[in-house]
């Protein structure tokens, strides 16, 4: 069907504030279009491979290298320019040899960092929500919008986190949120901070769950929703770097 209706464009000086785009030399952008990962947590790819990462120039250059397929998002291919590219998505440049994750870094919710051909096929997913379906199976949506059905295997909760592989998304290892696992900021002022997890505060109609974490020699008390489980003694997979 198509598509009525939509505009494809943004102004930049409405685009999110991490967006290292320039505001003023342009009046519009491309916009986000609903996907995945929401439009203030998330590039268009168009402008990750144009803006950030610096591979093309321009926007038709841009277009054209996604249309023709190039540009593959957590090991497929997509062909939008305006296509959400988010939260430890695995952005990977058969053509350059170049494969990159989005971590956050300190002051940063999304950065490219390089990883090692090793690890293109794998990503970690944080669980949303869990529900029991049909046939006694449950059914978890992880925070980048997949859905994946389990009848046995690692009874994980919300806030914990799958170790997957990608595309096929079958389930390589997982951490829960509990004490003494490490868990990485996703957003607010201490984004990219890297910690662990000291004890845990459950929610009430008022207050949602609590996590204290040890950041260095600083503790600190977060809502879960903004951090990001990644491992036990270490994380499972590279989460920084530079680009």
């Amino acid at each position: 069907m198509v598509k009525m209706g939509e505009d494809k464009r943004t102004k930049r000086s409405e685009a999110p504030a991490f967006w290292k785009i320039p505001r003023k030399k342009l009046r519009f952008t491309v916009t986000v279009p609903p996907g995945p990962h929401p439009k203030k947590e998330s590039y268009p790819i168009a402008v990750l491979i144009r803006d950030i990462l610096g591979l093309v120039k321009t926007y038709r250059e841009a277009k054209s290298v996604i249309h023709e397929g190039k540009i593959l998002v957590d090991g497929i291919p997509r062909r939008t320019p305006d296509f959400p590219s988010g939260l430890m998505d695995v952005i990977d440049i058969p053509s350059i040899g170049k494969t990159f994750r989005l971590v956050p870094i300190l002051g940063h919710p999304l950065h490219p960092i390089t990883i090692h051909e090793s690890e293109k096929s794998l990503k970690l997913c944080k669980v949303k929500v869990k529900k029991t379906v049909k046939g006694g199976q449950i059914q978890y949506g992880l925070h980048d919008g997949r859905s994946i059905l389990l009848s046995n295997g690692v009874d994980l909760n919300p806030g914990d986190t799958y170790l997957i592989e990608i595309p096929s998304q079958k389930i390589i290892g997982s951490v829960q949120l509990q004490e003494g696992t490490l868990a990485i900021i996703i957003r607010g002022t201490k984004v990219g901070q890297l910690g662990k997890v000291e004890k845990i505060k459950p929610g009430t109609f008022s207050r949602p769950k609590m996590v204290s974490m040890s950041i260095g020699s600083i503790s600190t008390e977060l809502p879960s929703d903004i951090i990001f489980v990644v491992g036990d003694e270490k994380p499972l997979i590279k989460i920084g770097g530079e680009i």
